[in-house]
């Protein structure tokens, strides 16, 4: 039997006369008009919540971060901050109370910048100038509270940089002695140290004095920066650990450091030391020279006189006259007292140089100016470039040529307590009371006229 076939079903017809309707669409819910100002506080709810999260992490972390910050800097084995570690060394030693070995081989300028530094109590006074200051210590102060600042071939710059450091970490003295030698008052760069800091001189006039340089802010940035770096911190461990309780301290390239304390009696050592005071004791053999051998010395020193930062000084530069007032009235204006010292050359070497006063015009200049000047302004003013003008001077008062003992300086300076008594009384001794010899004395002839200046060496 055949299977039958469905036919399809013809499709229903939808009237759209609307008897039959499309089902209805879904309605949307209707949203509320959120307040904008409720909008923007939970926003900023949000942010504050996650900022609080992230600042409790950054609290949790934050010792590790101050103690790495505080060992790097502390040890700084690079001397990024505290210095190198060799002037460092010495530094903590004379604070401590110790004289230092190896004077020679000191950077005696770091050695200065970093007492300022380091020290933690202003010492009363301060001496500042060449290496013609480094005999006054404490006994010839006549205090405990004093640091000599002085260093070996000290320009002007030296010495006024010296007592700035003091100033610019708090620390000014009641009392600046410098030292003055006459070429702070020459121009030009025959009369400048290579050893000293130029930088810093400069900053010194441009943000102090207000004379215009070229001075310019140095980028401490990236120098800052190291102490969060993790492999500096490391390094500084490394350091300290293999240093911490050793007699003998290596720098950062492992090499040891030479400068350890005095061991026995100071004036037994047979090398120049640093005291502890900051003024320099020689050698023994140094120390103990006959007459003959300092006179010797001091003929040396005739013929390279000038060498000594004054070749060409033939007059007194106004540049640097105004510089050394405004320093001395800067000083003033810090609340210290300022005495002036003219350490005086050996008998031979002044001998020669009154004979020969026209090469040597700048230099015969300055005393009768800084007299002038302490008279005008009431400076206390002690010794004399002329050792004839210091009663009882002697040959065995000096090393050499340029350098006094202090049996010689004894003789002219009577110490700072005494100083300010006088300065307070009103009892100063006048600048003007002293005329130092220029040229030399001319020998009468027969006929009452002076003689005719020798041209011969003077005796001794």
């Amino acid at each position: 039997m055949a299977q039958q076939t469905t036919l399809p079903q013809a499709p229903q017809r939808i009237s759209r006369s609307g008897a039959v309707s499309a089902p209805a669409r879904p309605r949307r819910p209707v949203r509320r008009r959120r307040n904008p100002l409720v909008w923007i506080l939970l926003g900023l709810v949000r942010r504050i919540y996650f900022a609080l999260k992230v600042g409790i992490r950054c609290l949790l972390l934050l010792p590790i971060l101050v103690f790495m910050v505080a060992f790097s800097y502390q040890v700084d084995r690079s001397g990024l901050f505290q210095g190198d570690l060799a002037p460092r060394r010495i530094v903590d030693l004379m604070l401590e109370g110790y004289d230092v070995t190896n004077f020679e081989q000191m950077d005696e300028r770091q050695v200065v910048q970093l007492f300022a530094q380091d020290v933690p109590e202003t010492p009363q006074v301060i001496g500042v100038g060449s290496s013609r200051v480094l005999q006054f210590n404490r006994e010839l102060i006549g205090t405990d509270s004093f640091f000599n600042m002085g260093v070996t071939g000290a320009d002007v710059r030296d010495n006024m940089t010296s007592y700035y450091k003091m100033v610019s970490y708090g620390k000014a003295p009641q009392v600046l002695l410098w030292s003055v030698d006459p070429w702070v008052f020459y121009g030009s760069e025959n009369a400048f140290d290579d050893r000293a800091d130029a930088e810093l001189y400069s900053e010194f006039l441009t943000k102090v004095l207000g004379v215009p340089t070229d001075y310019k802010e140095p980028d401490k940035v990236a120098l800052w920066k190291a102490l969060a770096e993790p492999a500096y911190f490391q390094g500084n461990v490394d350091y300290y650990i293999k240093n911490r309780g050793q007699a003998t301290v290596t720098d950062d390239d492992g090499n040891t450091i030479e400068f350890n304390p005095v061991q026995g009696d100071p004036y037994d050592q047979p090398t120049t030391i640093k005291r502890s005071d900051g003024s320099v004791l020689y050698d023994v053999a140094f120390r103990t020279q006959t007459q003959d051998q300092i006179l010797s010395q001091a003929a040396a020193a005739c013929e390279t006189f000038n060498s000594v930062h004054m070749e060409g000084f033939n007059a007194l530069d106004q540049t640097q006259v105004k510089a050394f007032e405004a320093f001395i009235d800067y000083a003033h204006s810090q609340g210290t007292t300022v005495i002036l010292v003219l350490s005086p050359w050996h008998p031979y070497l002044y001998n020669y140089l009154v004979n020969e006063p026209d090469k040597h015009s700048g230099f015969f200049q300055v005393e009768p100016w800084l007299r002038q000047y302490c008279h005008d302004h009431n400076v206390p003013l002690y010794g004399s470039y002329d050792p004839t003008c210091i009663p009882g001077l002697e040959e065995m008062d000096f090393f050499d040529g340029l350098h006094c003992k202090d049996t010689g300086i004894a003789k002219f300076f009577p110490g700072v307590p005494q100083v300010l008594a006088d300065l307070e009384a009103g009892t100063l001794p006048d600048p003007l009371s002293v005329t130092p010899r220029t040229t030399a004395p001319q020998p009468e002839t027969a006929d009452g006229t002076d003689a005719a200046p020798a041209d011969a060496a003077p005796a001794a």
